[in-house]
């Protein structure tokens, strides 16, 4: 979809949840004008595509751009079950990405990813089967989310994903650090209170959010930052102080080496003088 055009309708989504395809069972190549997305949810086949197979089996996640001839067998020992999300309308962008292999994409998902990539499809499934309003939007943000969950999976590489008890230490550390954000918080002392070492909670934290917990911390005082410098009765050591930093020195080379620019000309670019207000509003004037 391109920016501006108006999200697809429910009726050009549509989630198959397969049942499972005994051995030998073989699927004749074919083609159709939607995307198509699918996890092997159990068992391994062969998709058969123009110019070879490729063998897929469970917890593996294809996916086939409209128009693409494709089918599958399956092996004599084993059957396979699907569970298949189809679209018309991505953008081009995000498109080429998920062809990772030309002319497909595959992908591999670790047990909790798969959990993750289940309950978008069913969310999907609802949204499609249901009469909401806004449905429109809430399946193109469904489906962007399952792409963004199998694009990270395929970033990540052979690195596993956080298990259930490293991810809520994880966020239990993200909620002291979003309310203690304007403090001078020591990584250290954080980790140490979740019962790990700051090298593997630094490698735990960075896995889970994409960056360390203190390069977190800092975009987060710079978020605030930006929001108190768009107020001209805030002085720059002021924010400084209140967020945590030494000095408006050490505040002013930490925000120039994110944004290109000082606080004082991020304000200045930003900011705009208001037109005087009436120190009295009218009354309101009664028919």
């Amino acid at each position: 979809m391109n920016e501006g055009e108006m999200p697809s309708p429910v009726s050009h989504y549509a989630v198959i949840s397969e049942p499972p395809y005994p051995p030998k069972w073989r699927v004749s190549p074919h083609q159709h004008e939607v995307h198509e997305i699918g996890l092997v949810k159990r068992g391994s086949c062969f998709l058969t595509l123009p110019h070879g197979e490729y063998a897929f089996s469970t917890h593996e996640v294809f996916f086939f751009p409209s128009l693409l001839p494709h089918g599958f067998w399956t092996t004599p020992d084993s059957e396979v079950e699907f569970v298949v999300v189809q679209f018309t309308t991505l953008h081009p962008f995000l498109l080429a990405e998920l062809v990772n292999t030309p002319p497909i994409g595959r992908f591999t998902l670790f047990p909790l990813e798969v959990s993750l990539f289940l309950d978008l499809v069913h969310q999907l499934q609802r949204e499609c089967a249901g009469g909401l309003p806004w449905s429109e939007l809430q399946c193109q943000a469904l489906l962007q989310e399952i792409v963004v969950l199998l694009l990270r999976s395929h970033r990540r590489g052979k690195e596993p994903y956080l298990n259930p008890e490293q991810q809520r230490a994880i966020e239990s550390a993200l909620a002291v650090i979003h309310h203690r954000s304007h403090e001078n918080l020591k990584m250290k002392e954080l980790a140490e209170s979740l019962g790990f070492s700051p090298q593997h909670f630094r490698d735990l934290f960075r896995r889970y959010v994409g960056k360390s917990p203190k390069a977190y911390l800092t975009a987060l005082k710079l978020q605030r930052s930006k929001c108190m410098l768009l107020h001209g009765e805030y002085k720059i050591n002021d924010i400084a102080l209140r967020l945590g930093f030494g000095n408006a020195g050490q505040f002013s080379k930490v925000f120039r080496k994110n944004t290109g620019l000082t606080p004082q000309e991020w304000r200045r670019v930003h900011s705009h003088k208001e037109r005087s207000l009436p120190e009295h509003l009218p009354e309101k004037v009664h028919p």
